[in-house]
């Protein structure tokens, strides 16, 4: 953030300076224009030390850093204290260095009369898109503590839902991580050692033992070598999956893995009903909705086909016609519902009901990938150790024949 100096003439036409703290110049001018002050010059002094540009470049704000803000700002608002009052209470209470910086720096732009909404969209990239929707919408229609109480409900049980998923995945990636390990060390440590006594020997190696000791040669030529290609791999796999072509890559092969493809499907269902259905009772309309929903859903078949929805409810289709032109997706009891919705004017209740519907069929297709996968990757890994062991033993008996 900045400082700002201005001079502008009052109603009395006399000449008034002043300071004022925020992100640009623009925020200055909307400032004045509210306290009929109209603006004659506005100078940039220095960046506030307090400002997002001297965070620490790792830190972050977890799901839980927002579901706590936003659950606290909506027990205050509704306990009847003002914005200004519960921001203070909670840069006190707030430990993660962060938080407390940017709850500082909206208690500021909110003392100048910017609305909540606004002073967090400088952060916007820090909280989830339904995040400055849903209390712009409650400014808006005067309910910003339901909002707030809404919003929370469904941070809340997002990050249940990321839990489920990161607990069920813990013990595969684990499996996979020792694999690899052991593998890669034996790769380095082991099939060096025996490379000079099998070059001694004479022994011609077979196909199978050569392929390893030339893996073993190329991981053991150079450890910075080694650091480095690692290094571009990962950056690669990172900025490939960001890309679109990344997205639509690993969509493909997820929506091609039998058992992962039905789970990721209903997880994004379960993530789009979810927010489209608080979005709808936060007061957005229901264009408005879906555009938001698209940018919280990560599934890019769920995307392209909201996206290729929203054209033609605005020209007048029904939600259930549009959403139900895609079966593989939107299953039939969610379209039916939807119906029923539409006609009663209970699309809110109808989403939320489904969402928390499927939430227990994600439970279950997550046990049922958990059992799936850890056979499987046993095997994977008995393999992967017992291939090298392999190759280490098959020239040893090769040797011992040639002596018998």
């Amino acid at each position: 953030m900045s400082i700002f100096i201005y001079e502008a003439y009052n109603t009395n036409k006399e000449i008034v300076k002043g300071e004022y703290e925020g992100v640009k110049r623009e925020e200055v001018v909307d400032y004045l224009v509210k306290h009929d002050l109209t603006p004659v010059s506005i100078e940039e002094l220095h960046k506030s030390k307090s400002g997002i540009l001297s965070m620490q470049f790792f830190e972050r704000l977890s799901t839980l850093d927002i579901v706590f803000l936003v659950r606290n700002l909506s027990t205050m608002t509704k306990a009847g204290l003002s914005i200004v009052e519960s921001l203070d209470v909670l840069v006190e209470d707030t430990e993660n260095k962060l938080m407390k910086k940017i709850l500082e720096e909206v208690r500021v732009m909110v003392k100048n009369g910017q609305p909540l909404s606004v002073a967090f969209e400088s952060y916007a990239h820090l909280f989830p898109p339904i995040f400055i929707g849903m209390i712009k919408a409650g400014e808006i229609s005067g309910q910003l503590d339901k909002n707030l109480f809404e919003l929370a409900t469904y941070l809340s049980k997002e990050y249940d839902l990321r839990n489920k998923v990161k607990s069920a995945l813990t013990y595969p990636i684990i499996l996979l991580v020792a694999a690899t390990s052991i593998v890669t060390l034996m790769l380095i440590f082991v099939l060096p050692k025996l490379t000079k006594s099998f070059a001694m020997s004479g022994v011609e190696l077979p196909y199978f033992t050569r392929f390893f000791l030339g893996l073993s040669n190329i991981l053991t030529y150079s450890l910075t070598l080694d650091l480095v290609v690692l290094g571009v791999l990962f950056y690669f796999f990172l900025y490939f999956r960001r890309t679109k072509l990344g997205k639509k890559f690993f969509s493909w092969i997820i929506s091609h893995t039998p058992v992962a493809n039905n789970l990721v499907k209903k997880i994004a269902l379960v993530r789009f009903t979810r927010i489209f259905g608080n979005l709808l009772g936060g007061g957005f309309s229901v264009i408005e909705s879906l555009e938001l929903s698209v940018n919280s859903i990560n599934n890019q078949s769920y995307v392209s086909a909201i996206k290729s929805s929203i054209p033609l409810i605005k020209n007048g289709i029904a939600i259930s016609e549009a959403l139900g032109k895609y079966p593989k997706l939107f299953p039939r009891l969610l379209i039916s519902l939807i119906v029923v919705g539409e006609r009663t004017g209970t699309l809110h209740d109808i989403f939320n009901t489904f969402a928390n519907f499927y939430d227990k069929e994600v439970d279950n297709k997550l046990k049922d990938l958990t059992s799936v996968l850890e056979p499987i990757l046993l095997l994977i890994m008995g393999l992967m150790v017992g291939s090298i062991a392999f190759s280490i033993i098959l020239p040893i008996y090769q040797l011992i024949g040639n002596f018998v």
